[in-house]
């Protein structure tokens, strides 16, 4: 069995550029809840997006006037993100390259549902870590009770490691590794995604 993390990497690294070409607009959920993270945040506030893919929404809190970093593992995304003008790092959001209390946000957007699930508090935990006292939370994954290989629609000869998790499960993960969520939604689209806001206890 390939591993879940290195063979997805290899599988963005791929379809980087089709991927960049297909998801231009964000469905209206989604953009709420970006808008209610950044509202959430002082201007000038410094945030890494985990996972930040070709770093759309990197950019669009750069033009917010937020100061991000995005953090990648696929070269590929690290590249088109770059491209963006937003500072990128080529790393892995399960232990991000950031100094402890360093940033005042993480955003991580439909990216915490490719960590295997076994792995799902110590990456939390990473997480606290970046984060100042009070940093504020705002991530968006899938729910569900699946975990395993599935193709990329748009280009099935590749696959991607997918975990659907269940909300209770996951907020009690957040609670145990140091956050208070303040908010929390479900919408659907080809998936059921979970947004939830939190803030980090110091």
């Amino acid at each position: 069995m390939s591993d879940p993390i290195a063979h997805t990497t290899a599988t963005y690294d791929r379809i980087a550029s089709y991927y960049d070409e297909r998801f231009t607009d964000p469905p209206p959920a989604f953009a709420a809840f970006r808008e209610r993270f950044a509202s959430a945040l002082p201007a000038g506030a410094r945030i890494a997006d985990l996972g930040c893919g070709p770093g759309r929404e990197a950019a669009w809190f750069k033009e917010r006037g937020l100061a991000p970093v995005g953090v990648d593992l696929s070269i590929g995304m690290a590249k088109l993100a770059a491209g963006r003008g937003v500072p990128t790092v080529l790393g892995d959001l399960r232990y991000p390259p950031l100094p402890p209390a360093s940033v005042d946000g993480i955003w991580s957007a439909a990216a915490l549902l490719h960590v295997p699930s076994e792995q799902t508090e110590p990456t939390l935990r990473a997480w606290h870590a970046a984060l100042r006292p009070g940093g504020v939370l705002g991530l968006i994954t899938a729910l569900g009770e699946s975990e395993g290989w599935e193709p990329v629609p748009y280009r099935t000869e590749y696959e991607r490691w997918f975990v659907h998790r269940d909300p209770g499960t996951l907020l009690a993960a957040l609670d145990a590794c140091g956050f208070e969520v303040s908010w929390h939604e479900s919408n659907a689209t080809h998936r059921t995604w979970f947004n939830v806001l939190a803030t980090a206890r110091g």
